[in-house]
């Protein structure tokens, strides 16, 4: 994949599928290196594991379901630096900052409106926030790339703008 426009329309799961996939690749082959920007941020559930299909993906994992906060832990103990960019301060934003507060770094940024996710493997922006309803409910229109030219300008960008953000 290169280039591809996924959209969706409340109810549907091609998001939450898409997400499945992207960061299943990732703790199977980690990158160096992961930014998330969201202003709002919840810790929603992305996979159902109730057959323990993802237990070798996910070793710390033991719940049947499988939340954001447990991905990205993960992808924290296989060494990728993990950094995120939120509104700390919205109510539901505060369970996954708490439950990721010593393996993840966090900072805040003033007006911000950014949306995305970048890696050293993949660059994903859009209309969409990292949460349930962003996920699962809301109609959001992403576009992911894996043309290595447009994630290494992802990755200047997103570095930047974690320095121009102030620690929680």
């Amino acid at each position: 994949m290169s280039n591809r426009i996924i959209r969706s329309f409340g109810g549907s799961n091609v998001l939450r599928d898409y997400l499945v996939s992207l960061f299943v690749a990732e703790a199977m082959n980690p990158s160096k290196e992961l930014y998330l920007i969201s202003p709002f941020l919840s810790n929603s559930p992305l996979i159902e594991n109730r057959h323990n299909q993802y237990t070798d993906v996910f070793p710390m994992i033991k719940s049947k379901t499988i939340y954001l906060s447990d991905i990205l832990s993960t992808l924290a103990w296989k060494g990728i630096s993990v950094r995120i960019i939120c509104d700390h301060e919205r109510e539901e934003t505060k369970p996954l900052i708490e439950s990721l507060y010593h393996q993840v770094d966090f900072r805040k940024l003033e007006q911000n409106h950014d949306k995305g996710l970048v890696t050293n493997n993949v660059f994903v922006h859009g209309s969409m926030n990292f949460t349930y309803s962003g996920i699962y409910l809301n109609k959001e229109s992403i576009r992911t790339t894996s043309k290595q030219s447009e994630v290494n300008e992802a990755l200047i960008a997103f570095r930047q703008r974690w320095e121009e953000a102030d620690a929680i």
